[in-house]
């Protein structure tokens, strides 16, 4: 009675779960990506569609074509309904004559219902094994098994891609969606001491700071404001080797550089200079004034002198 139960269990357990695994060829031509549609067989199931593929052997179908790894976790909107994404991971080959495989994806149902997400693959006789949770039906859009262009129900038409999309290039995991990390985060590093710590360069187009700490330091044109002389800065310039109120660079290298807290001392610095500028100017122009009068006296006794000879 117990192995029979368990039988039972075992047979629920296939058909609750019913693993999918076959394969795929691509065709047309080598340099083309093409729509292939994948089903999201887990919608009705109420979870999410897992779906991998793969390309273990380089030398499959040429010699040196490449490899791929690849998974895919993904939920339609199926015409509207929320709770809908596409989580990729990719790995593609390192060592074939062609880098990537994948050269996007996207959710087909935003205005219709084939339960189904594209997924464009790289043509000209390329074989793609897959596993999924669910079915998932791949269905190939390469001009051959399948006419091109591929219609979204309700949507675009989809034809062959060129080039990778920007996101598909990743060689790690592509989300859609915010992340949101309680704990510290490290790249090129396992002890992270801070949110975010990079064991590296940071390549960026634009860095934005708030400033909750830091004041930004517009008081320097305040009245009241006491303005070292040129004298006090030479003088503690020469004792200390770097400038009042910024850090050594003995201090740099022990504590680092706060980028914030720099930025409004370097900020600070700058309006000293210009206050230092002005006031220099304005013994410029008094002495040009002086000189101007020295000038038109001289002129003058010259002229008397000339008058009574």
């Amino acid at each position: 009675m117990k192995k029979a139960f368990s039988i039972v269990i075992f047979l629920i357990s296939i058909i609750s779960y019913p693993q999918v695994s076959s394969s795929f060829n691509v065709g047309g031509d080598i340099d083309k990506f093409y729509p292939v549609t994948f089903f999201d067989g887990a919608w009705s199931y109420n979870l999410p569609t897992n779906l991998k593929l793969g390309r273990s052997d380089v030398h499959l179908n040429s010699n040196l074509r490449g490899t791929l790894m690849a998974n895919f976790d993904f939920h339609v909107t199926n015409w509207g309904y929320g709770s809908f994404f596409i989580n990729a991971d990719i790995k593609p080959s390192l060592n074939g004559s062609y880098d990537n495989f994948i050269a996007g994806w996207r959710d087909a149902t935003a205005n219709g219902n084939c339960r189904c997400i594209i997924i464009w693959l790289r043509g000209g006789g390329t074989t793609y094994f897959y596993q999924s949770n669910y079915a998932v039906n791949p269905t190939i859009y390469d001009g051959i098994q399948n006419p091109l262009p591929y219609l979204e129900l309700n949507g675009p038409s989809h034809n062959f891609k060129l080039l990778v999309d920007e996101y598909a290039k990743t060689t790690g995991t592509y989300q859609a969606r915010n992340a949101y990390f309680a704990g510290n985060v490290g790249i090129g590093t396992t002890a992270p001491d801070e949110k975010l710590t990079v064991k590296g360069k940071i390549h960026t187009q634009e860095v934005k700071v708030d400033l909750l700490g830091p004041l930004v330091p517009d008081y320097v044109f305040n009245d009241n404001y006491k303005l070292k002389s040129l004298k006090e800065v030479e003088d503690y310039v020469e004792i200390n080797n770097h400038l009042p109120d910024i850090p050594s660079a003995q201090e740099i290298e022990k504590n680092g550089l706060m980028l914030a807290e720099m930025n409004m001392n370097l900020l600070k610095k700058i309006e000293e200079l210009t206050l230092y500028s002005i006031e220099q100017n304005k013994k410029i122009e008094h002495l040009q004034k002086q000189n101007e009068k020295l000038l038109e006296i001289e002129q003058r006794l010259l002229k008397i002198e000339t008058n009574s000879k």
